[in-house]
């Protein structure tokens, strides 16, 4: 779990691309910076609990189907660790 003066930062790779990960707490909400090493722009997903159940969603809203995607794989490696 990631702290303010020491946030954890991984690598997870998907469709061939590298992507920095790292995790942040905001206001007791965990939160995670994508950098990827391509061209497309740095995305922030976080769990949104719903009525649903719980999902992966970006902030700011607009790259739900990337959230979704990378928020999955992100996951992955959370629980293998």
């Amino acid at each position: 779990m990631g702290n303010l003066l020491g946030n954890e930062k991984f690598e997870i790779e998907a469709d061939g691309v590298k992507i920095m990960v790292s995790e942040h707490t905001v206001q007791d909400q965990q939160v995670y910076r994508l950098i990827f090493d391509d061209e497309r722009a740095a995305l922030v997903i976080t769990r949104a609990a719903t009525w649903q159940g719980n999902l992966w969603t970006s902030l700011p809203q607009g790259r739900q189907k990337e959230a979704e995607f990378f928020g999955q794989i992100v996951s992955g490696y959370l629980d293998r660790r």
